[in-house]
């Protein structure tokens, strides 16, 4: 056989190989070359704006991204690219293109106007479903538009509200301009509902305040179960945001105590353990935060051993009531039991201590000391910790 030959096979191997490898192939184009592109070709850009920290995109990259029948659809159907949307030109279209989350899955025309959008890591079919829509019929752009003529039929908003979910969008002003158009006459009209449930998530905005108002109307229109369970995720969601320190403040403690003192919803009691819970944090009442803290547990089921941990630690420092106390340690012995850290330990050798349980305390101070070095903590507070309850027989 000839060197061309087998110089032919050695190519064509390598060809058949690198096509069973699949999966997305991403250019190297700048977004001006990209945009150039599209417009010559008369493809669509699909870009994904990544975040070197972000865990979706990693999972996106390394599963969804490398699906053969994902790499053949997309690779023939669009211009590929990706972009680090925290690098100086990926900022410049984040900030243009609205971007709060990573990945950010963009179907761009040579404009740059987007056609459709996703985001998060999504599965194959997903992909496939959104690169789809961007090539037919019922793109984002296309309901968009539909939406600015007037459709407000029940089928079109539950679509198109799901679509402006799945990217990651805001809807408020979608909710704003429907309801603005909408007389309250109408507001309990299955549309008006549909809207309500798959929308709204401010417990402040009127239309959540008119569900409040006529709870039990909708509960018997809709079904109480499905109504009750959206009041529970609309404030449990906003209970969330004051937890997680987007408002602090007392007065947005109390006002969601207000508002739920309006009505009656299934769990109700939890929440308002919650909310009780951090409004006595924020006035330092101790007494009372305690007693909402053993609730929280036993109705929450919490076994959390970083949450335990920090009601614990607060019981030692602030709380008196024996009983209480008692409670704490004995979550504690199941965390230190679970989850043998120095931190865990010093937290269960201090409730002993306060308890009284001297001997207990030193032993288990004795061991937080130990994982302390283990763990290569600063050795300093716990030495501090042993003398202290050592001393203290």
């Amino acid at each position: 056989m000839s060197k061309s030959f087998f110089f032919s096979a050695f190519v064509l191997l390598i060809t058949l190989c690198a096509a069973a490898q699949g999966g997305v192939k991403f250019s190297d184009l700048s977004w001006a070359e990209a945009l150039d592109q599209s417009k010559k070709s008369g493809k669509l850009i699909f870009l994904e704006g990544y975040a070197d920290w972000s865990q979706p995109c990693a999972i996106l990259e390394k599963y969804t991204f490398t699906d053969r029948e994902v790499g053949a659809f997309f690779n023939f159907n669009f211009i590929n690219i990706r972009m680090d949307m925290e690098d100086i030109a990926g900022a410049v279209l984040a900030e243009e293109y609205e971007v709060s989350s990573f990945p950010v899955l963009l179907f761009l025309d040579g404009n740059g106007e987007v056609v459709h959008r996703g985001c998060g890591a999504v599965e194959t079919d997903e992909l496939m479903t959104l690169g789809r829509a961007a090539l037919g019929a019922g793109s984002l752009s296309e309901m968009e538009q539909h939406f600015e003529d007037g459709e407000r039929s029940l089928d079109f908003l539950v679509d198109y509200s799901l679509m402006l979910a799945d990217a990651c969008l805001d809807r408020t002003k979608l909710v704003e301009t429907f309801f603005s158009e909408l007389p309250h006459s109408k507001w309990m009209e299955e549309s008006a509902w549909a809207m309500i449930n798959l929308n709204v998530s401010d417990p402040y905005s009127e239309p959540f305040q008119y569900l409040i108002a006529y709870h039990d109307m909708y509960g018997l229109k809709y079904g109480k179960d499905t109504v009750d369970q959206k009041i529970h995720d609309v404030m449990l969601d906003q209970l969330i945001a004051i937890y997680e320190g987007e408002d602090l403040t007392l007065f947005a403690t109390q006002a969601l105590r207000q508002l739920m003192s309006e009505v009656d919803f299934d769990k109700k009691g939890e929440l308002q353990s919650l909310v009780n819970l951090k409004a006595a944090d924020l006035k330092a009442n101790w007494p009372v935060y305690a007693e909402n803290a053993v609730k929280v547990v036993q109705e929450q089921q919490v076994e959390d051993p970083d949450q335990l941990n920090e009601f614990a630690w607060k019981f030692y420092l602030f709380v008196d009531d024996e009983a209480h106390l008692s409670q704490a340690k004995n979550w504690m012995r199941g965390v230190v039991d679970r989850y043998p850290s120095a931190t865990y330990y010093d937290s269960y050798a201090s409730l002993l201590f306060k308890l009284g349980e001297k001997k207990e305390a030193v032993k288990y101070s004795e061991k937080a000391l130990q994982a302390a070095e283990i763990e290569l903590e600063d050795l300093m507070y716990y030495k501090n910790q042993l003398k202290f309850f050592t001393e203290g027989q």
